[in-house]
């Protein structure tokens, strides 16, 4: 125990922190941070839009909604915010990563747009002779909605990066066209872009043209998903690829390290795919292909936060003997319900616990086989790609995520269950130790 205990303080924390910290996995991360209101906003939309008609015995919120003559604008909404996710997505990684190096930060961003723009799809028109037959295509300007959404989150990332990444090498190597001193700071920097910017969409054209000479339908985000979402959708999208992300991020967070600054940036842009697509279905009334979403994550699995502590809040908060143990729980229970767990991760402590630690890779390993068998079996629905915040407390978020059904709010309560259940003879023991500790004085 002792050297698999050095192996966590000494080798795992360190390469967590090191992973978490790195530029340009921080940089996906924070720029997706940057879409987020709108993924929220666009939420509440759709909830509203596809609420499901048992929910409230029989009355239909949609033919309510269409009656009173909001439904289309409401519909409207929903797509103006969620729909757009990877332009957002792809200005903000930009921002982040340019800002990283000390450049200008708004200046990469609209490159990468422009670029983005650059290398998303359009509508095509087809053109008909007399007779009927095709003769030709039409490329128009319009570009779908479907090129813009969460579908296109690998290709956000890519023109992300690597505009960032050339604009930064501009600007460091000072190959840009310098204006006079007494030139506003604004001015400067607007024609400091301006041979990055060429340079970058030159690039992007490039591959483009390539990829269109190659005959690959669906250009980059086609390449992309393939060589990328292929993978992470398989691992992502199955029970075992959820086990092992859990298993992976409870052992960063028993060593301190925040184990969803390390694992999200990589996992997140596929479960996001799968709530959209998820979103998709809902909204024409066809069946949910996805049963592992990021509320499924958020709302389901880490209940209570890393670890899925709400159970040992509970504890801590009913069963205290010890004053110590009594008094966290009194702090830690509320923030619980949110989803926090700050004070017991680094008060009680479960990190760098070794008793603590059974329970606290377990109890979200059980959680995502229940919820993934209860959803698979039907006996709760699956999320319906409403994207709620992950600090949304349990009942209500399990009402809201599985489009208004009693059955998600009462999973949660037995995903609460469970975890007392788990945590409760490890608390046992650590509040027996310290109320020996408190009683003698220590």
């Amino acid at each position: 125990m002792n050297g698999f205990m050095h192996f966590l303080e000494h080798t795992l924390a360190p390469f967590g922190t090191k992973v978490g910290n790195q530029r340009h996995l921080k940089s996906v991360r924070d720029g997706f941070m940057m879409a987020m209101p709108l993924v929220l906003v666009g939420s509440f939309f759709l909830l509203l839009i596809s609420w499901p008609d048992q929910a409230l015995g029989g009355f239909s919120v949609v033919g309510f909604l269409e009656n009173i003559g909001i439904l289309g604008i409401l519909t409207r909404m929903n797509q103006s915010t969620m729909a757009i996710i990877s332009l957002i997505a792809t200005f903000g990684i930009a921002y982040r990563l340019s800002e990283s190096y000390g450049t200008d930060g708004p200046s990469a961003g609209v490159i990468a747009l422009s670029s983005f723009v650059l290398l998303a799809p359009r509508f095509t028109t087809m053109v008909h002779n007399e007779s009927g037959e095709q003769v030709s295509q039409v490329f128009g300007g319009a570009i779908p909605f479907g090129s813009l959404n969460a579908s296109a989150l690998f290709v956000a990332i890519a023109v992300g990066l690597v505009s960032a990444e050339i604009y930064r090498y501009f600007i460091q190597k000072g190959i840009t066209i310098k204006m006079p001193k007494n030139v506003p700071d604004v001015v400067g920097k607007s024609f400091a872009a301006l041979l990055p910017a060429l340079t970058t969409l030159i690039f992007w054209a490039c591959i483009f043209q390539t990829l269109e000479m190659l005959g690959v339908k669906g250009g980059l985000g086609a390449v992309l998903g393939l060589i990328v979402g292929k993978p992470l959708g398989y691992i992502a999208g199955s029970l075992g690829g959820m086990i092992l992300v859990v298993l992976v991020n409870s052992l960063f967070w028993f060593t301190g390290v925040n184990g969803g600054q390390v694992l999200n940036a990589f996992v997140d842009p596929v479960w996001l795919q799968f709530t959209e697509e998820n979103q998709a279905a809902a909204a024409i009334g066809e069946k949910l292909p996805h049963i592992i979403t990021l509320p499924f994550k958020d709302l389901f699995v880490f209940i209570g936060g890393g670890g899925a502590t709400v159970g040992l809040a509970l504890c801590l908060l009913i069963f205290s003997k010890s004053k110590t143990f009594k008094n966290l729980g009194r702090l830690s229970f509320i923030p619980s319900l949110f989803n926090i767990n700050t004070a017991i991760l680094f008060s009680f402590p479960t990190v760098l616990n070794p008793i603590m630690m059974i329970p606290f890779v377990l109890t979200p390993t059980v959680n995502a086989i229940i919820t993934y068998f209860a959803m698979a079996f039907g006996f709760v629905p699956m999320t319906t790609g409403v994207v709620l915040p992950w600090t949304m407390p349990p009942v209500l978020g399990g009402f809201l995520a599985t489009g208004g059904s009693w059955q998600g709010a009462l999973l949660q309560v037995v995903l609460i269950g469970v975890s007392f259940a788990i945590y409760f003879p490890f608390f046992k023991i650590a509040d027996k130790k310290n109320l020996e500790l408190e009683l003698s004085g220590e």
